[in-house]
């Protein structure tokens, strides 16, 4: 199973969001019915870059649900991962470190090609100079 399509979506629910007031962070995600919690360690570390401390999964089966016909119709069966961090570990600054890292670089990278745009810009004045001295020369 890949590890990149092991984690589906994050799940923000009320019961998540009281998660966020302990001391160790909680959080859920949908994960692959078929994943186990080793393979969502695995994901969640290389995802994140942080090693989980406990995992607890949940299995929320299909449920009838009312379609109008005389033949109910069923919701997909989901599997739930809670995630706990270790005490003092958070997401978010994890991912706020991993976004000074990569914004650095990206302003390198602009600053280069605005020097290369004032460089174009700068050749093109001198070609126009140069043009403007011939036709007066001309003119005179």
């Amino acid at each position: 199973m890949e590890f990149t399509r092991i984690i589906i979506r994050p799940l923000h629910t009320e019961k998540t969001y009281t998660f966020g007031a302990l001391p160790a962070k909680k959080y859920a995600f949908e994960v692959d019915p078929k994943a186990t919690k080793h393979d969502v360690a695995i994901a969640f570390e290389s995802i994140y870059g942080i090693h989980p401390t406990k995992i607890s999964t949940q299995i929320r089966k299909p449920a009838k649900v009312r379609t109008g016909t005389l033949k109910p119709g069923f919701s997909k069966l989901t599997k739930i991962a809670y995630v706990t961090l270790p005490v003092g570990a958070d997401i978010a600054a994890s991912n706020k470190d991993a976004t000074k890292n990569t914004t650095p670089a990206k302003k390198e990278e602009t600053k280069k090609e605005t020097t290369k745009k004032e460089v174009v810009k700068k050749e093109v004045v001198k070609k126009e100079v140069a043009k403007a001295e011939v036709t007066t020369k001309e003119v005179k």
